[in-house]
This record gives C-alpha cells, sequence and structure tokens, in this order.
C-alpha cells in the first residue's frame, strides 16, 4: 500500500552518514521530545481512512495496514491484544526483556526486533509505523522525510491518556472492536477494586525513590494510589507530575505506607531495606508499622493496558484484609 522505494532509503541514509547519529530506542527519552509534533489524528470511521501525521502531512489508508512496525514497548503491549502478529513486521527489542516487558516471547521469531535505527525500520518496507511522544524528534522527521506514515501516540500521564493511545491504535488497525472488548475489561476491573476498598481508613501513602523522586497529581501513579484505597500525602504539597523532593519533606509527610520505586539487582539490598536502615527515617509511622514496599511489577514503568494491573497490585499492600 505505502512501498518503500530504494531511493527513499538511500534518502535516510545519506542523511545519517552525513552527521545524524544513530537513533537507539529509549523507554522515557522526554528530553528528545519535540513539542512542534503532533499525535496522529485518523479520520474516518470505515476504511478508507485519513492519517493526519505529527507535522501535518496527510495519507490515505485505503485499507488496514498489513506490514506494521513498532518502535515503542507501548504499542508492542498494546498491539498484542489488538492485531494478529501476521501482521506485525517489527516490535522493539525491549518486548522480549522480561524485566521491562510484559510480553516477554509474546511475538514469534520471524518478526523483527528493532534497535531503532531508521535504515533498519526502513528496511522491513511498513506500510505505518507506531511511535511515542518521547520518540526521538530526530528519528519521527527522518520516518516522516521518507514517506512512511507515521502514528505519533499521546502523552501517558494518566488513564486516560492511555485508553485514547489504544483507542488511536485501534482506528489505525482497524481493530476498534477488540479495543471496545478490553477498554471494558479494563473499566470493570478497576472499578471491582475500588468498591471493595470503598469506605476503608485511608493509609497516608508515599510513593518515593531513592533518589528523592516522587508523584503527584497529573500521573498514574497518583490514580493507581486513589484508585487502590489510598491517599497520596504528597497532595498536601503544591507538587505536581513527577518531582524531586528533600528528603526532609518526605518524612515530614508522614506516611504510614511508603511505595518505593526503583529497581535493584539481584542479590543487592532491595530499596525498601535501604530507606528502612536510614537513621533520619526510624520514627516514620511505615518505618515503625513496617509497612514499606517495593514495587516490583513491570506494570510500574507500563505505558499501555498494563498499567491496569497496578491499582490490584498496590491495593493488595494498602488493605491486604480485602485481598486475602
Amino acid at each position: 500500500m505505502f512501498g518503500i522505494s530504494s531511493h527513499h532509503i538511500l534518502i535516510v541514509l545519506a542523511i545519517i552518514i552525513g552527521g545524524v547519529a544513530t537513533m537507539e530506542l529509549d523507554i522515557h527519552a522526554e528530553i528528545f521530545n519535540d513539542h512542534a509534533l503532533r499525535p496522529t489524528i485518523i479520520k474516518g470511521e470505515q476504511f478508507p481512512k485519513i492519517l493526519v501525521d505529527p507535522i501535518g502531512e496527510e495519507y490515505s489508508l485505503n485499507e488496514p495496514p498489513q506490514r506494521i512496525v513498532s518502535i515503542t514497548l507501548g504499542t508492542d503491549e498494546i498491539l498484542s491484544v489488538l492485531v494478529d502478529t501476521n501482521r506485525i513486521t517489527g516490535v522493539t527489542h525491549l518486548s522480549d526483556i522480561a524485566s521491562m516487558s510484559n510480553i516477554p516471547h509474546w511475538y514469534p521469531e520471524q518478526i523483527k526486533r528493532i534497535q531503532g535505527e531508521v535504515e533498519e525500520i526502513l528496511s522491513l518496507e511498513p506500510d505505518l509505523v507506531f511511535v511515542a511522544s518521547y520518540t526521538r524528534a530526530e528519528t519521527v522527521r527522518l520516518l516522516l522525510s521518507s514517506s512512511v506514515p507515521v502514528v505519533r501516540l499521546r502523552h501517558y500521564d494518566s488513564f486516560r491518556d492511555i485508553e485514547e493511545n489504544i483507542q488511536l491504535v485501534a482506528k489505525v488497525t482497524g481493530s476498534e472492536q477488540q479495543a471496545t472488548t478490553l477498554l471494558a475489561t479494563l473499566r470493570k476491573n478497576a472499578q471491582s477494586i475500588t468498591q471493595k476498598v470503598n469506605g476503608l481508613d485511608r493509609a497516608r501513602v508515599l510513593y518515593y525513590s531513592l533518589d528523592g523522586y516522587t508523584a503527584g497529581a497529573g500521573t498514574k501513579i497518583n490514580e493507581m494510589i486513589e484508585m487502590a484505597g489510598g491517599y497520596n500525602v504528597i497532595n498536601e504539597t503544591n507538587i505536581t507530575g513527577s518531582h524531586k523532593i528533600s528528603e526532609e519533606i518526605a518524612i515530614g509527610l508522614e506516611p504510614d505506607v511508603v511505595l518505593m520505586s526503583g529497581w535493584s539487582p539481584e542479590g543487592e539490598i532491595v530499596p525498601s531495606e535501604r530507606l528502612a536502615a536510614r537513621p533520619a527515617w526510624q520514627n516514620t509511622p511505615a518505618i515503625r508499622q513496617q509497612r514499606v514496599y517495593d514495587l516490583r511489577g513491570t506494570w510500574v514503568l507500563s505505558v499501555s493496558q498494563y498499567s491496569w494491573d497496578g491499582i490490584e497490585e498496590i491495593a493488595k499492600l494498602l488493605h491486604p484484609e480485602v485481598f486475602e
């Protein structure tokens, strides 16, 4: 449908050789985000549809794409539920890393694992490429210059953002019914958890990393804590989003529960134990009550449907009596 000519590939290779560094995949590459690029818009309910790409160019999609390449872990995971694997030509190499991915080895071996190089992507002759809001702007622009239809997802700061990304993926791939079913299940499960914890005492919860980062209003973590029956103490400050705070502020908030982010190699002391050993924290309610927990699931970093798993995981920590 959208064939990539050798001429287009040579153009991109010339640009790369001329000085643009090889683009590697990055889960959180916010510093490379180009605010001039916009999320993709899909016009039309039935094929043919119009795809409006990140710079406003329009492409006609006469039929659902059959050679899809995903260069974001989030779309790897979303596509695994919405689209048959025989329509997927490439996914990220991250999809097979169990410590990062919710779907390790889900995709058949014949599907190419992408490292992030533009010429590698183009060699697969995709008729559609998925990128994220955090994908490096240089990568997006090189793909666009090669006349490849590019779908750029929105941000993922909230569950609503992720729902919109799932719906966008569904619209462009013609899998709206699958997305409707998926989202209905996710919402039903979340509602079930909130009903279980409704009316219970809300523990004072602090999401915290050893280097001082926390999450306030406007983040999925904040939503998870609230839906799981907790109260995010960082909301007693003016802090929104992900932000670094001093240890004095963290201790002064007197959390009943501390949810530790961060990963430690096997055999090393985990973040919760390291925090509990700090002298300054000894009078904190969470330390006294031994309610400092490590968040270990791959859902912590997920920007797909697997983010919803975190609601129940946190609820089990805050209200274990309900989930026994």
